[in-house]
């Protein structure tokens, strides 16, 4: 009975393991719709009707059509304030803003690290040009970390060693955007035939989503560890009472 049980709830969590993150992936992708079709899109598309309107045109465009406009003036709309916000007075704007909502509670809170997420990904500014994916011993030997090659060491340092060193970052798991550079013994470096966006998905899922062409059988040992509830050895209660 025990290991029906077992087999039973072990099949219901590779069930949900398939079939969770499809449905929140779709659910994230309905919602995401939504807020942009009821915030957005509908709000702009009621602007292009009262233009219509007002210049005696009417319904004479489809609302499919409407919404291709709505799409290509958020994106004009993008455009214009990426550009105005890149000068000197609009990043001085932002600066004022962002100083303002730090102080606010809660907000505060999330919005630094939503940020550094956004501008780790689409931040032309400070956005790093990873080579390759590569594995390096750290934080000590014999323990190794996913890693990106970002460039050549400092040539003092180069100097100083007597060998080649090559700048390897290091992300943080679960937030890909913090992390450590570190310049590594060309010798000491791993290549993984991995690319970057499998590598960082690897990270943030703490190693849980491993590309399939890297993915291995565990050992025996990693299967005990894994199965079993607890690997430290029982303490037997001693038989006889205190003398």
């Amino acid at each position: 009975m025990k290991r029906a049980s077992s087999t039973l709830s072990r099949l219901f969590f590779r069930g949900l393991g398939i079939v969770l993150p499809l449905g929140l992936t779709v659910a994230l992708l309905l919602w995401l719709w939504n807020f942009l079709s009821t915030t957005i899109f509908e709000r702009v598309d009621d602007a292009i009707v009262r233009a219509l309107a007002a210049a005696g045109m009417g319904d004479s465009i489809p609302g499919a059509i409407r919404i291709w406009i709505s799409v290509a003036l958020i994106v004009v709309l993008i455009l214009l304030m990426g550009w105005w916000f890149s000068g000197f007075i609009g990043r001085r704007v932002v600066e004022f803003f962002e100083r303002a909502l730090s102080r606010v509670p809660i907000f505060g809170a999330i919005y630094p690290y939503v940020k550094q997420v956004t501008e780790f990904f689409f931040g032309e500014e400070r956005k790093v040009e990873f080579e390759r994916v590569v594995a390096i011993p750290y934080p000590r030997t014999g323990v190794y970390s996913l890693g990106f090659l970002t460039g050549s060491c400092l040539r003092t340092l180069n100097e100083a060693r007597g060998h080649e060193l090559i700048s390897v970052f290091v992300p943080s798991s679960p937030m890909p955007a913090t992390g450590y550079t570190l310049f590594v013994p060309a010798a000491d470096i791993i290549p993984i035939n991995i690319g970057v966006e499998e590598a960082l998905r690897a990270v943030i899922s703490g190693g849980v989503l491993v590309p399939p062409s890297e993915k291995v059988e565990p050992s025996s040992l990693a299967k005990r560890l894994v199965d079993s509830p607890s690997t430290a050895p029982s303490v037997e209660e001693p038989k006889g009472g205190a003398e």
